[in-house]
């Protein structure tokens, strides 16, 4: 599979397209965690631009000014051209006419600005006094989540207000990971995006011509698999101590939901826990989740909501590789240790993922108009015992949209059906309200089930094959 495949991001380039036809100077600040597509997703939008494009590396400031003088030489077409200072090569960079509008790309800036400090400061008087006159579009791009939000966009930082394109780019939803696999079905890309999630690289790196679970296995399980030891690799870059965030991770992947059993199972001191989990929030890692009604106290309540690892491949990792020191070598040694280790809580641990791809199809439903009203709200509800998959309702609690997903080997029948309406009972929605009942099924459903489907027009069947199909939308 060519590295250089490009799916999606639709929205993306709208809004870098946007910004770069404004008629005055732009700055945009694009971040998001490692592998997520940031580099491809920019050198995608300047495609046909003229563009200086720099890379920065983990070096000292003075050997990066050296190289990053080179650039601009090169750029400039003078290869002699040397710089004492970083606003002089920037300076330069927009010296050189051009007839039409000029990007320049700073990719892994944290690099520059960690080793350089002052280089934000700098950047801020250059563009209030020369560079935000100048027909430029200027994008600093990086992937160390926390630095870049806390050291560049902060309020009390330099460039904050000087950028109006603020990107965190996210993963890619369900339906576009299988564009990168075209041959598979439906049920194994969404094994694929249940234990890769939406990055990108990880579905650049399957091998057309095995199965998916033959790539995940080689890939994850093998001691030699480039997926091995990546989530070390990316807590790493973002932390000089993981070792608390490994335990909170690792505890939130083993089933706990709630600050307080986060704190027992992690050992992490509860009164430093606020810090952490708001980190892994921040980065993408993980999120809190709150019942679909939820009022203002308990959205503001910091002991409240359930945490979940809402990244996929964290996930995997810490529930099947975090603990497992069998040292795997072989391609046939990772599928047998895959279909014993990680096959018979498949199920199971994918079903979260599951319920999300189930509500993305949702969302894409709403924004083509093909629902039989437009929800406010849209997400998971519990209350003490019960709990039902996805519940969505308009302002006023009239018209709901009710869901079960279950992903299992067995046939969806009535008894979901009717067990799901009994739950609505203790819905806090209006007395009349109208129900609309969604059903998801990875095997199908019974003939009592899709018989009744077809005489009841508020009762809606969707198996795999229609999560990934949009044709019908």
């Amino acid at each position: 599979m060519a590295g250089s495949d490009f799916f999606g991001r639709i929205g993306e380039l709208e809004t870098l397209q946007d910004a770069y036809e404004s008629t005055t100077a732009e700055m945009a600040i694009i971040y998001g965690r490692r592998r997520i597509g940031k580099t491809a997703l920019v050198r995608k939008f300047c495609e046909g631009k003229p563009v200086f494009f720099y890379t920065a590396r983990a070096w000292k400031d003075d050997f990066q000014l050296e190289e990053f003088s080179q650039a601009v030489g090169a750029f400039n077409a003078n290869p002699q051209q040397r710089f004492l200072d970083w606003p002089a090569a920037f300076r330069a960079l927009t010296e050189q006419p051009c007839d039409s509008r000029k990007v320049i790309v700073i990719d892994e800036f944290q690099y520059i600005a960690k080793e350089r400090p002052s280089i934000l400061s700098e950047l801020q008087v250059l563009w209030d006094e020369e560079l935000s006159a100048k027909n430029i579009f200027l994008i600093l791009c990086g992937s160390a989540v926390s630095f870049i939000a806390k050291e560049v966009l902060g309020e009390k930082n330099p460039l904050y207000g000087r950028a109006r394109t603020i990107m965190k780019v996210r993963p890619l939803p369900f339906q576009t990971t299988a564009q990168f696999v075209p041959n598979c079905t439906a049920d194994d890309v969404f094994r694929g995006y249940a234990v890769l999630g939406g990055i990108p690289y990880f579905w650049q790196g399957m091998n057309p011509q095995r199965s998916i679970t033959e790539n995940l296995a080689s890939n994850l399980l093998r001691e030699s698999g480039f997926l091995n030891d990546e989530a070390q690799s990316v807590l790493r870059q973002e932390f000089r101590d993981p070792s608390t965030y490994n335990a909170i991770l690792q505890s939130i992947a083993f089933g706990a939901t709630t600050r307080h059993e986060i704190s027992q199972k992690s050992l992490a001191d509860s009164r430093n826990l606020t810090k952490y989990l708001t980190v892994l929030e921040d980065m993408g890692f993980i999120e809190r989740e709150f019942s679909v009604f939820a009022g203002t106290g308990d959205l503001s309540n910091a002991s409240r909501g359930l945490y979940r690892i809402a990244d996929h491949y964290l996930k995997f990792w810490f529930r099947f590789l975090a603990k497992n020191s069998v040292p795997v070598m072989t391609r046939a040694e990772a599928v047998s240790e895959w279909r014993s280790s990680v096959e018979p809580f498949f199920s199971d641990f994918a079903s979260a993922a599951f319920e999300e791809v189930c509500r993305q199809y949702l969302v894409r439903r709403r924004y083509e108009g093909q629902l039989p009203f437009r929800p406010t709200v849209l997400g998971r509800w519990w209350e003490k015992s019960n709990e039902i998959d996805i519940v969505a309702a308009d302002h006023d609690r009239h018209n709901c949209l009710v869901g079960e997903c279950k992903y299992r080997h067995e046939k969806v029948g009535l008894k979901v059906f009717r067990s799901l309406q009994a739950k609505c009972a203790h819905l806090p929605v209006h007395d009349d309200a109208v129900f609309h009942y969604w059903l998801f099924s990875r095997s199908g459903f019974e003939d009592a089930l899709t018989e009744l489907a077809e005489r009841d027009p508020y009762l809606h069947l969707v198996g795999m094959d229609e999560l990934l199909d949009s044709s019908n939308l």
